[in-house]
């Protein structure tokens, strides 16, 4: 039975629209006429669906299946799902009646179409039901999901892989290291490391540049990834140093013969245009099986410094258990650190986020220094790693947690606080309960605090650690994503976690007005992110053409050096003016000899209330007082000082109209140190 528009019911003329109603005829129409409703809800659906039989064969398929398999519905019919199984997929385990194995495995499965070419979809059933509760058939959908799983791959490539020379990076030897190391354990022999670092390379890149010196580079890993055998892997850590993890190593000669060989290779000329290029290396070598995977990396570096100790060349040097200087102090580092906590020596440093559009101050991220006592301001690369290896880290994170909420209680009302959390401190039992009482005994609202994770933390949480993010947000405190399309998989990690915010890694910022597939690149994070209701904050940013890219391709927050390098807090003034002098002034313009034009100039930069306190590295909060105007010779003090293959010292161009927070521009850096004066 059909029925036509002209048969419904129709309101009474005069009586009022009651949409109850409209649904009830609506829904009566397509139950009287079962093939519309049939139409509407299965041949016609754009997702790819088919009526499967309880033994797996196909019923009835619709055209967007058709169209996902390349097959057509005679091709399907009466057919197996197995029928679109890839053969190189894992075979689906047996499973209890009454249905098919195939149509029990929900999830995502990897097909192949009739051409031959593979997809991936995400497979669903819905079982349909006799009037006696009888199993009858099972409604069988799958999405195409093959774009996003490109994606996916596409970025698991790039963290396991050096961009330069397609070799595994330190992420990917991490890996490959644990698993050869249980592999000779069960084997019987041992694990051997060459690490390689090539001589003089420094002076390459300086006489023939950068362009050339990564061509260098790119010929040196191919030479090497053809020396090695099938089960060894070549390994580019960085800059010109270079690694292979040699399997199922009997002894030491073995070893030595390998190093020998990749010499070897080395000492045919590199041509670069019309130069030729002789290279050398320094050879460090180890040898283990039951040793943990740091210390044989740290063994074999060990053994590279010696070998490069004396400034000769092509020198091999075998790890020999003795500790070299270098060890030594590294050891009394880890027992130094053990003391940090008690001694006060630990600082926290603020670097400040601002909102792209209107530049206004929107908080500060907590990072952690450490005045050692004898060595200075360390950096957090410095320590951390000595942190890890002395299970010192859910201390060290207890503090700077603490202190963070701290001191952001005293800032302006609405200025929020980040806090990098490891994973490991995630998982220790009562991390919820420290953030709580961080949260209480300062009086920080919880909703002015966002947690900083990685991306590995997010994708390979463990239930606890999941377990303590979750009510850690359910207090109000918010979760950020790090380093954002550097890890294992980015939209994974969205999903797992309660994410508020993404923050786009350095890495993409620095070449995104420079390289057009690094900022499609960051366009798609930009988009991705906002597309799921996130907030989206660029780090890294150095310049205004940066800064400017990121404003208009839909980026609202930044942070980099072009808007503030990390500073301590103010303290309250207790420096002289004598002092004051002698801190922001050259010695070279101290004096009471005439001043030169040059002299002039660098004096000029040092504003005359800077003379009662020392402001230019310690954060300053935004105030509704005139913006202090920067000095327009100061950036060239900085440049003076500037070390162009230090992370921590790029020099930003100026801007105009920036909130009042540390600038790296200004007459004393983060160091305490005064630039000297300008050639």
């Amino acid at each position: 039975m059909t029925l036509h528009a002209h048969d419904v019911p129709r309101p009474r003329s005069g009586a009022g629209h009651d949409p109850a109603a409209s649904r009830l005829r609506a829904i009566d129409t397509l139950l009287a006429d079962r093939g519309q409703l049939f139409r509407a809800l299965f041949l016609t659906a754009p997702v790819p669906k088919a009526l499967v039989d309880l033994d797996g064969h196909f019923l009835v398929v619709n055209e967007a299946l058709c169209a996902m398999t390349g097959r057509t519905v005679d091709d399907l019919v009466g057919r197996h799902v197995d029928l679109l199984a890839h053969p190189d997929e894992a075979p689906v385990p047996d499973l209890p009646a009454p249905l098919d194995p195939w149509l029990q495995v929900d999830g995502e499965r990897r097909l192949r179409r009739a051409d031959g070419t593979e997809l991936f979809v995400l497979q669903t059933h819905e079982v349909v039901h006799r009037s006696d509760g009888q199993p009858h058939f099972v409604v069988l959908s799958l999405v195409d999901v093959t774009d996003r799983r490109r994606a996916e791959e596409d970025l698991v490539r790039r963290a396991f892989t050096d961009p330069l020379t397609g070799l595994p990076n330190r992420r990917a030897l991490g890996d490959r290291l644990n698993h050869a190391l249980a592999l000779s354990k069960r084997r019987g022999l041992q694990v051997g490391l060459v690490h390689l670092d090539l001589d003089r390379f420094q002076a390459v890149n300086d006489a023939l540049g950068h362009e050339a010196a990564d061509q260098v580079l790119m010929q040196v890993a191919d030479r090497l990834r053809w020396s090695t055998r099938v089960e060894d892997t070549a390994v580019r850590l960085g800059g010109d140093e270079f690694l292979i993890l040699a399997e199922d190593v009997e002894d030491l000669d073995g070893l030595r013969a390998l190093a020998d060989r990749l010499l070897s290779v080395l000492d045919d000329p590199v041509v670069v245009g019309e130069r030729e290029i002789v290279l050398s290396a320094s050879v460090g070598l180890t040898l283990g099986s039951d040793v943990a995977p740091d210390d044989l990396l740290r063994q074999a570096h060990g053994a590279l410094m010696r070998a490069k100790s004396d400034g000769s060349r092509a020198r091999i040097e075998v790890y020999d258990g003795v500790l070299s200087d270098d060890e030594i102090d590294q050891l009394q580092l880890e027992a130094d650190l053990r003391h940090a906590l008690e001694g006060d020596e630990l600082r926290l440093f603020y670097q400040p986020i601002v909102s792209l559009t209107d530049e206004t101050l929107l908080g500060y991220e907590a990072l952690i220094r450490w005045q050692h006592p004898t060595r200075g301001l360390l950096m957090p690369g410095a320590f951390l790693a000595c942190a890890e290896d002395n299970r010192l880290t859910a201390k060290l994170g207890a503090w700077v947690l603490r202190q963070a909420c701290h001191d952001a209680a005293g800032w302006p009302a609405g200025l929020r606080v980040h806090v990098n959390v490891s994973a490991r401190h995630l998982a220790e039992p009562g991390f919820t309960e420290l953030v709580i009482a961080a949260l209480d005994e300062s009086g920080l609202p919880p909703e002015r605090l966002e947690l900083e994770i990685t991306e590995s933390t997010a994708l390979f949480a463990a239930d606890a650690t999941l377990q303590a993010v979750s009510e850690v947000t359910d207090h109000g405190v918010t979760l950020a994503l790090d380093d954002f399309g550097t890890g294992y998989s980015a939209i994974t990690a969205l999903h797992r976690l309660p994410i508020h915010t993404v923050k786009i890694d350095r890495s993409f910022v620095a070449d995104v007005v420079t390289e057009p597939s690094t900022a499609a690149l960051v366009q798609g994070l930009v988009q991705l992110g906002l597309g799921m209701g996130l907030q989206v904050i660029a780090e890294g940013i150095e310049d205004l053409d940066q800064a400017h890219w990121l404003r208009e391709h839909g980026c609202a927050m930044a942070q980099g050096y072009a808007f503030g390098r990390p500073a301590p807090l103010p303290g309250p003034s207790t420096v002289s003016e004598d002092a004051a002098v002698e801190q922001l002034v050259p010695v070279e313009v101290r004096s009471d000899a005439p001043l030169t034009a040059e002299e002039v100039i660098v004096a000029a930069d040092t504003a005359p209330a800077t003379l009662e306190e020392p402001v230019a590295d310690v954060l300053a909060f935004p105030t509704a007082a005139a913006p202090a105007v920067q000095p327009p010779t100061a950036q060239f003090d900085a440049l003076a000082d500037w070390d162009g293959e230090d992370d921590d010292a790029v020099v930003p161009a100026p801007r105009d109209g920036l909130p009042d927070v540390p600038h790296l521009y200004a007459v004393l850096d983060d160091t305490g140190e005064t630039p000297p004066v300008r050639d």
